[in-house]
């Protein structure tokens, strides 16, 4: 892989592998101005700044194409390894689907015959399984083009909000605020167990993706120097993107009377500047959708295309083209993620697993910077984490009780589903890791003893 991808590149990709602007927290503020705000303050704290530190560390100590399934093969072996790309994986056909469903939820502002609801149901999947396919073959063109259309879709995401906030704060103090951002702490008949069983699982989906960059560690022009760099630059960004729109348009429009759910941000656009800020707000949403579908389809497709390499899957993913794209993976992923789309017919049937497997990855990082820690000591490491043995295990369970907190009160939860949606699956997913890594050794010999005997 050439090294192609620049400081600014990698923001902007880290950016839609976490963020892609404020548009998925409306059920956050939803629950009520003083606990969405709390919950905007926190997370960053207890959630964002102990991955981010510790990926920062792993990356520049190990700055290899496969990232985080590199750090987990070299700290628990070939076993840890194998469970933590095939979970990654499998990770991402709970994931991916969420953005082709985004932008056809933005494009339902325009054309109504693509709403969830009372639109075509058929012409909606279309529209989605155009899009795999479309940013599929975009990274064929490799990560120098994905970063450049993750640098132009940030500029273009982050204007409607630009002008939101400064607006909204001209207007509130010249004409005053009609709300106060911080109370009442939750909205009229919610309470404190239901708010966190909706909230946290949307906090921490909000905050995910530290770790998806270090997939194309290999590809950055130099990612001792710049990958903890842009890990500092993209929490305070994100937290700040999050957080001041929100403020602003809670002190102007309140909870009360103003419906916060998916696609609100267009109506609150349109009330606090005008019609046309609704309208372009909308299409940057669409916008934000095809940068998050695009950055994620890069970090992504450089799973199977590391495990092929390391021959846990077959050879032949790990093909490049002339822009060095894993062509054959990203065709792979295309397809399944196709089937996956077709296959659920309501993708929120999946979705609330998807920080459940992503606690299991997690984990696995976890104990990788751990285990490094205490068997590689002397390992070079451009950034470390400040501070000792008791600052390392507290950044560990910091992100683990945050998911331990998400799946407790969406088990409680009956319109979560209970536990066989947020943990039965998950399980499910997470078990077939250990169950296949026997076939994918066995593979692996079988492959290395016929390299062998062409030699």
């Amino acid at each position: 892989m050439k090294r192609t991808l620049s400081l600014s590149a990698i923001v902007s990709i880290i950016f839609f592998n976490v963020c892609g602007g404020a548009y998925a927290v409306e059920d956050i503020l939803a629950a009520g101005p003083g606990f969405a705000v709390l919950l905007m303050l926190v997370a960053p704290l207890v959630w964002s700044v102990p991955i981010a530190l510790i990926c920062a560390e792993l990356g520049t100590a190990i700055p290899e194409e496969g990232g985080y399934y590199a750090w987990s093969k070299r700290a628990l072996g070939p076993f840890g390894g194998f469970c933590q790309g095939w979970w990654a994986w499998l990770y991402t056909f709970l994931d991916i689907g969420l953005y082709p469903t985004m932008f056809c939820g933005y494009l339902a502002y325009f054309a109504p015959e693509f709403d969830a609801e009372s639109g075509n149901y058929w012409l909606r999947k279309g529209v989605m399984i155009g899009l795999i396919w479309g940013f599929a073959l975009l990274n064929l063109f490799g990560s120098r083009t994905i970063g450049r259309f993750a640098k132009l879709s940030f500029v273009l995401v982050m204007s409607p909000f630009v002008i939101l906030a400064l607006v909204g704060m001209y207007r509130g103090l010249t004409h005053g605020f009609a709300f106060s951002p911080v109370t009442p702490m939750f909205s009229s008949g919610n309470a404190l167990a239901p708010a966190l069983a909706a909230a946290i699982p949307i906090v921490l989906w909000n905050y995910m993706g530290w770790d998806s960059i270090s997939t194309i560690a290999g590809e950055m022009d130099n990612p001792r120097r710049d990958y903890p760099r842009a890990l500092l630059i993209s929490v305070l960004l994100i937290a700040g993107v999050y957080a001041v729109p929100s403020v602003v348009a809670l002190a102007l429009l309140g909870t009360e009377t103003f419906p916060w759910k998916e696609g609100a941000w267009s109506n609150a656009a349109e009330q606090i500047v005008g019609p046309w800020l609704g309208q372009f707000m909308s299409a940057m949403g669409m916008v934000s959708a095809l940068g998050l579908y695009a950055a994620l389809v890069l970090v992504y497709s450089r799973v199977p295309f590391v495990m092929g390499q390391d021959g846990y899957l077959p050879k032949i993913l790990m093909k490049t083209n002339r822009w060095d794209a894993p062509w054959v993976s990203l065709i792979v992923s295309a397809s399944l993620y196709s089937v996956v789309i077709l296959v659920f017919r309501n993708l929120s049937e999946i979705a609330s697993a998807a920080v459940t497997v992503y606690g299991a990855m997690m984990s696995l990082e976890l104990l990788s910077f751990l285990v490094l820690r205490w068997r590689e000591p002397t390992l070079p490491r451009p950034f470390r984490v400040p501070g000792g043995w008791g600052v390392a295990i507290l950044l560990c369970l910091l992100p683990l009780l945050c998911v331990g907190a998400a799946a407790h009160y969406q088990i409680q939860d009956e319109e979560s589903g209970g536990w066989q949606k947020v943990i039965g699956l998950a399980l499910a997913i997470m078990a077939s890791g250990p169950l296949l890594y026997p076939l994918a050794a066995r593979w692996k010999r079988g492959s290395e003893t016929i390299s062998a005997g062409t030699r």
